[in-house]
């Protein structure tokens, strides 16, 4: 068996976006990584009798819609089209296909920056599109002319002018009165729908009918944390609020009928920003809801954390059956699943069986067809029986588990001080000897509303490879076990690191070839956060990584995308009002205690956990005295382990590396 290399992540296949014909015809997105090239090819497949067959080779496809028994998707082919892009001027060209097509054909072009479309037919349709201010003024001042336009847009993107809150977001960069605004496309005629401050959230037609679903949020200062839920007629262009409540956000959504969805919503008021609201059924005509589910423990998402995949989307509808039940994916403790909700008898089913991840899926055949990954492989197809029987159909990725050595991951249970169970696992070496002392990284995941799995992780792996042991678990605040488990509000730093040091403690009661003298620490987002408060509470780690952390929740909650929102709620106060609390739970405070050498790794386009995080804690511990290190990759983001380029991914796994055997090997 071969070793898993540091770029072992190359080898796999990403399988996404699902989409079945109103024939059968099932297509969806395959993705591969080329490290020659240093970007992913994103190319149209249709799946026929379990095998994969390429409808595009042009590496440029990263969407698509079925419209009858065609497809259309958004391409830029044309070097002029892509010069025009280049000069930040609004464009999309849609390309249709069908599958005996040989080559596809522009069937349409939109002055737009298109971010969705939602077809009736080829002539009507909704789509969502990136609205900027800004290129609009120098548009409209240029009368029309695209090259005085270009020109206009040129002088002025030498600056950014904020006046908005949030002012930029991870992966869309500053968003100062930019607006994903919704359109009606009726036969050539073109019609707004919402105004320029309106922003789109979600888009969901009312199959057999013009009628769509949306949900919005208006803002001119401050963007708002709740949404409001509209009905939208494409025969008069007209919306309609329909709205659950006032101050809630409409979360997800499943139609059942022409009048009434499946709605799961929330107030916050409970958990707060991350929390898993009730399920009911509302008649949005009448007003009336009827309540399934109020248990608050349905986080309808696939949150396993795993670098291996890539594209798949989130908050999908929920699918209907069309009798009396709707299926979402959700997490349940270390796997996610495809979940049934009976509406008529208010129950809600595990379907899958499998342990693993769903992350994808769509009714088909009496049952479903999923994205799923099971045990040490990557993404498959597989179609599932409404009993939860699996049969794989697909082996586009297998040949990498038959080839290389994978560790498997071997569980580790305890009680924290609460009396709840806190679920781990650990890896050995793969060239693993009795009677030999080897040294252990603990991987801390992000979230913290996340979980680790017995899914595949390529740099949990490639550390086994590299002769570690390498443990991770599931702490007080992790998904999967409900909001009473995962809430951590103004708690960070408290029961969860007491949770991870107990982790630590068992691994080396059980596992006695784990040489405690030899330690290493990682962990991105939350997992950075923790990485910073671990070196401040204990010296007994000889290496850390921190990863796009939080050291400071005072600058985090006053500057990040996500600041006065999510950040605020979580330390459970804000600065004016509590500020010894947000201090308190900053890990910048106790920085001045850390001994443990400490390597920092930050992107310049992560506007989640941005750089000043980490340069503050690594100007600490270099202020006082602390081996230390900061790497920055330019053009990344908050997601650089999982979608950044393939060189950069490579990189900051040997920034790690290098430095957990500086001081764990030597």
């Amino acid at each position: 068996m071969k070793k898993v290399t540091i770029d072992q992540f190359s080898a796999y296949k990403y399988l996404s976006n699902i989409k079945v014909s109103n024939s059968g015809k099932i297509a969806f997105i395959l993705k591969n990584a080329s490290m020659e090239d240093n970007c992913y090819y994103s190319n149209l497949y249709l799946l026929e009798n379990g095998n994969p067959i390429p409808l595009t080779a042009s590496g440029d496809v990263n969407s698509f819609y079925w419209v009858g028994d065609s497809i259309y998707f958004p391409a830029i082919r044309k070097k002029e089209d892509k010069e025009y892009l280049a000069k930040g001027l609004p464009l999309t060209v849609v390309q249709r296909l069908t599958p005996e097509m040989g080559e596809a054909q522009e069937v349409l072009r939109l002055n737009h920056n298109v971010t969705g479309f939602y077809f009736l037919n080829e002539e009507e349709f909704l789509f969502t599109a990136n609205y900027d201010a800004k290129v609009a003024h120098c548009l409209a001042q240029a009368g029309g002319d695209t090259q005085k336009a270009a020109q206009l847009l040129e002088a002025e993107n030498d600056y950014e002018v904020l006046d908005e809150l949030p002012y930029w977001q991870n992966m869309a960069g500053f968003i100062n009165k930019k607006r994903n605004r919704l359109y009606a496309y009726d036969h050539g005629t073109i019609t707004e729908l919402v105004d320029t401050f309106t922003a789109v959230q979600k888009c969901v037609p009312i199959p057999g009918t013009k009628k769509f679903i949306v949900t919005l949020k208006r803002y001119e200062n401050k963007m708002p944390i709740d949404d409001e839920m509209y009905l939208v007629d494409f025969t008069d262009k007209s919306l309609k609020n329909i709205s659950v409540k006032e101050h809630v956000t409409h979360t997800n959504l499943g139609i059942v009928s022409q009048d009434t969805m499946v709605l799961q919503y929330t107030d916050h008021k409970k958990y707060g920003m991350t929390e898993d609201g009730p399920i009911c059924l509302y008649n949005f005509v009448t007003g009336k809801t009827e309540l399934i589910d109020e248990s608050y423990c349905y986080n309808a998402s696939n949150s396993l954390h795993c670098d291996i995949v890539m594209g798949a989307p989130y908050g999908k509808a929920w699918e209907y059956d069309g009798k009396d039940s709707v299926y979402f994916i959700s997490t349940d403790d270390d796997s996610s699943h495809i979940f049934r909700c009976n509406f008529k008898d208010k129950t809600i089913t595990k379907v899958t069986k499998e342990k693993g991840a769903v992350d994808e899926f769509v009714l088909y055949q009496n049952g479903f067809l999923a994205i799923v990954m099971r045990g040490d492989n990557g993404v498959e197809f597989a179609q599932i029986d409404n009993q939860g029987n699996e049969t794989q159909l697909t082996h586009i990725n297998t040949h990498v588990s038959e080839e290389y050595s994978i560790a498997t991951p071997v569980e580790i249970t305890f009680k924290n001080e609460v009396g709840n169970e806190i679920k781990g696992w650990y890896l050995k070496p793969i060239d693993f000897e009795e009677g030999k002392k080897y040294p252990v990284i603990l991987n801390v995941h992000g979230g913290p509303k996340a979980a680790w799995g017995t899914v595949y992780c390529h740099e949990n792996e490639y550390w086994a490879n590299e002769g570690y042991g390498v443990i991770f678990c599931n702490p007080t605040g992790s998904d999967g076990k409900g909001n009473d488990f995962s809430e951590l509000r103004g708690q960070y730093g408290e029961i969860d690191y007491r949770d991870i040091m107990k982790f630590v403690d068992v691994c080396l009661e059980e596992c006695p070839w784990m040489d405690g003298d030899r330690l290493g620490i990682t962990g991105g987002s939350y997992g950075g956060f923790m990485t910073n408060w671990v070196i401040g509470h204990t010296d007994r780690f000889k290496a850390a990584a921190s990863q796009r952390s939080i050291s400071n929740w005072v600058s985090l909650s006053n500057t990040a995308d996500i600041g006065y929102t999510f950040d605020v709620d979580q330390v459970d106060a804000n600065v004016w009002e509590n500020h010894d609390k947000v201090w308190k739970q900053s890990p910048l405070q106790y920085a001045n205690q850390a001994k443990t050498p400490t390597v920092f790794i930050h992107s310049n386009e992560d506007y989640r956990c941005w750089m000043a995080e980490g340069l503050q804690m690594f100007y600490a511990l270099r202020y006082f005295g602390v081996e230390t290190r900061f790497c920055l990759f330019k053009g990344e983001n908050h997601a650089l382990c999982v979608i950044g380029k393939p060189v950069h991914r490579v990189r900051r796994i040997q920034e790690i590396t290098q430095w957990m055997d500086k001081y764990l090997k030597a």
